[in-house]
């Protein structure tokens, strides 16, 4: 049977298989829909517009059987808001190689690709998108469940085409010929680097979570050559971590922590000659999913909020009206909420009999729950499940500082520096971090956003052979520590959950 698909000016035919549902048409067609829950029906990303012999609805189309001659409408929202630079150490080029390279970050949410003539290792061009794997779900897990489910070589597909097309547009915008491409370095976690090279990353799912390949070595890629993927720590550390701490310079002395808060909370500290790694499940409330309101950082999402002259204020992404809440704006909300009593200790909202006013005014029951607006309006709203899903993800990230310094026998005020990478972080009001206990509040004078790492890391390893070897350094100083069978993070984890209220 056959449905029919417009998708931002296209219409396709696409054919379906007795059984399926709208979303799997949609992933083999490899037309990008978000689908955070990855098809569970949960996370409601995955609306579209249907016509079929029910008449005309939007519905979910992970729960929407295929029909012949349904057509289906799927509705673009704004452009993400893709962080493309970072902060990186200083690695002059090798010069000693004509020609021009690649380097790739690829993130489970968004792709960036740079170009550079590896003669001078300037900068010539740089694009970024979403990755389009986002129809598989918006985590690890959700992309390590479809490859069991069958669909590892779909998603090698799409990155490669994406990548190969990214590669296009780089010699488009800087007038050069494709054919003089000549290296490509790309980062990833572990599990985006095994998809990108057609590696099942099914055992990286299940206990004792063992990677196919921890890579550090080179992969043919049809279009782009062969191209040097970096170097991963574990399952859960991978390299764009690697990458990372290159990119920052983790090695060259002191107590130095770094993170990486995407939708994972990879982090690591270097201390007395090592490095201590880990990962924690802070799931993907810091994309903005599995949150009421909760969107990407795209045109219409609440990226700040605070409270002065006595009333609520917010930033929208874009300056249009807004329509959501991502990562950052539901961390400023929250801490916000704590600051101004909203919430108690435990993370309960109060009733507003509870609060005095202007702030009583903010606080109101949706759904029978107790709500904090977001707008005037009362359309957008933090609710108490929101705060609950913040409280578990801060206390996973912060549990996991604690546990690393407990293996590396240091206190917080051994620490000289906090960097704080990816996406997430460029944009984090680190104040607001340090509030709901992100991290450690006696950090936040070291601390510092310093953007996409691992595409930095990427960039120093594709021009200098001495980024290389010092990335192999790095990871061999490396010490992984398995979150999920540690009692100390346990520990950690229950005494981390609740807010420091005033």
């Amino acid at each position: 049977m056959k449905l029919f698909i417009s998708d931002g000016g296209r219409r396709i035919e696409a054919e379906a298989n007795q059984g399926e549902t709208v979303l799997d048409v949609l992933q083999r067609a490899r037309i990008e829909i978000r689908a955070t829950c990855g098809g569970a029906g949960k996370c409601r990303r995955c609306q579209v517009l249907v016509r079929d012999d029910e008449g005309l609805s939007y519905r979910l189309a992970c729960l929407v059987p295929a029909k012949d001659g349904m057509e289906v409408v799927v509705e673009r929202a704004g452009a993400m808001d893709v962080v493309q630079s970072g902060t990186a150490g200083a690695f002059p080029p090798d010069g000693n190689v004509t020609g021009y390279g690649i380097s790739v970050d690829i993130g489970t949410t968004t792709v960036v690709a740079y170009l550079h003539d590896l003669a001078t290792g300037e900068r010539l061009a740089t694009v970024g998108r979403a990755n389009p794997q986002i129809a598989f779900g918006s985590d690890v897990i959700s992309r390590i469940t479809a490859s069991i489910d069958g669909k590892l070589d779909l998603m090698t597909d799409i990155i490669q085409d994406a990548l190969r097309e990214m590669k296009a547009k780089l010699c488009a915008i800087a007038e050069v010929p494709q054919d003089q491409v000549v290296r490509v370095t790309i980062a990833g976690n572990t599990v985006m680097q095994h998809i990108a090279v057609g590696l099942a990353p099914d055992t990286i799912g299940f206990n004792p979570f063992t990677p196919l390949s921890l890579f550090g070595d080179e992969h043919e890629i049809q279009g782009l050559g062969s191209c040097y993927f970096a170097r991963c720590i574990a399952s859960y550390v991978g390299g764009d971590i690697t990458a990372g701490m290159l990119a920052c310079g983790i090695d060259e002395g002191g107590t130095r922590l770094f993170m990486d808060l995407g939708t994972n909370g990879e982090m690591a500290l270097a201390a007395n000659g090592r490095i201590k790694c880990c990962a924690t499940a802070a799931g993907p409330v810091f994309e903005g999913a599995n949150i009421h309101f909760g969107m990407p950082a795209s045109p219409g999402a609440i990226s700040k909020v605070a409270f002065a002259d006595g009333k609520l204020q917010v930033k929208v992404v874009g300056d249009v009206s807004p329509i959501g809440i991502c990562g950052t704006g539901i961390v400023d909300a929250v801490a916000t909420m704590v600051r101004l009593g909203v919430v108690d200790e435990t993370g309960l909202l109060l009733d507003a009999d509870d609060l005095d006013e202007p702030i009583a005014s903010l606080v109101g029951c949706e759904d029978d729950g107790n709500v904090f607006y977001l707008t005037e309006d009362h359309s957008l709203y933090v609710t108490q499940a929101d705060v609950r899903c913040m409280q578990l993800a801060k206390a996973a990230v912060c549990a996991g500082i604690y546990t690393m310094m407990d293996a590396a026998g240091i206190r917080v005020e051994d620490i000289d520096k906090l960097d704080i990478a990816g996406g997430f972080g460029a944009y984090l009001n680190l104040e607001s971090a340090a509030a709901i206990g992100l991290f450690p509040k006696e950090l936040l004078p070291c601390a510092s956003s310093v953007g996409n790492t691992s595409g930095e890391g990427a960039t120093a390893m594709l021009v200098s052979g001495a980024a290389r070897d010092r990335e192999a350094e790095i990871a061999q100083k490396c010490d992984y520590l398995e979150l999920s069978t540690s009692v100390e993070f346990n520990k950690f984890y229950v005494d981390m959950m609740g807010f420091e209220v005033s």
